[in-house]
């Protein structure tokens, strides 16, 4: 028995954003909690995307374990494409984070910025 494969990865090109040196940190920190908060989604809602088999026959148990392997199993599962998604999200912020240095802004500011959202990197 085999269960729906998961859809593809994320894949071609996505959103561009234009970032400035008045908006960047701005941005980071949107980015920041943005991906935070999806993250702390997944976690939370992982224990509830086990499936429990029905019955105890053999079909039923069989069933559940495919339905797990593809919903939070390694690899290509459901759950660690969408981890894999948030941890690009958190690449992005960092690639922000890199710009506003090349910006100029200094540590303190970059810093200070992430604090405001409670965010510490």
């Amino acid at each position: 028995m085999t269960a729906p494969a998961p859809p593809p990865a994320p894949g071609g090109p996505g959103q561009t954003i234009t970032v400035t040196p008045e908006n960047v940190l701005a941005a980071r920190r949107v980015i920041g909690e943005a991906a935070s908060s999806a993250k702390d989604r997944l976690n939370r809602l992982a224990e509830n995307l086990r499936v429990l088999p029905s019955a105890s026959d053999e079909v039923s148990v069989a069933a559940a374990r495919v339905w797990n392997a593809n919903l939070l199993g390694e690899g290509d599962s459901h759950y660690r494409r969408l981890i894999g998604y948030v941890q690009g999200v958190e690449q992005l912020g960092e690639q922000l984070e890199e710009v506003a240095r090349q910006y100029g802004i200094d540590e303190e500011e970059i810093a200070a910025s992430f604090k405001q959202s409670g965010e510490h990197t």
